[in-house]
């Protein structure tokens, strides 16, 4: 047990050409943590780097949060959700940010 998770541990981070070291992010992680500090009731994320976790899109969330805020206040929720992470991956994208509201309605 101890063996898997060490080298769970190892598989997660990468060398940097500068010999220090960085954690690869993953959908989890992120997923995490926008349920977390967004109390997300839908979630849809995507490595799009080909599984290196340098870039990620963010394809739906959704939350009472973003009640009365216009897409680029709804946008700097989810940027600030995963302010730690953002220092380790190289793009991040944001497609749908709703209301469960509004989720419903374009049903």
């Amino acid at each position: 047990m101890l063996a898997r998770s060490l080298l769970a541990v190892r598989n997660a981070v990468e060398t940097r050409a500068n010999g220090g070291y960085r954690m690869v992010v993953t959908v989890a992680q992120v997923e995490e943590k926008l349920r977390e500090a967004l109390q997300a009731k839908e979630l849809e994320v995507f490595d799009t780097s080909g599984g290196c976790g340098a870039s990620f899109e963010v394809g739906l969330v959704v939350s009472e949060q973003f009640a009365g805020k216009r897409a680029l206040q709804r946008h700097r929720l989810v940027n600030g959700a995963l302010k730690e992470e953002l220092e380790e991956i190289h793009a991040l994208s944001i497609k749908k940010t709703y209301t469960p509201e509004e989720f419903e309605a374009k049903k």
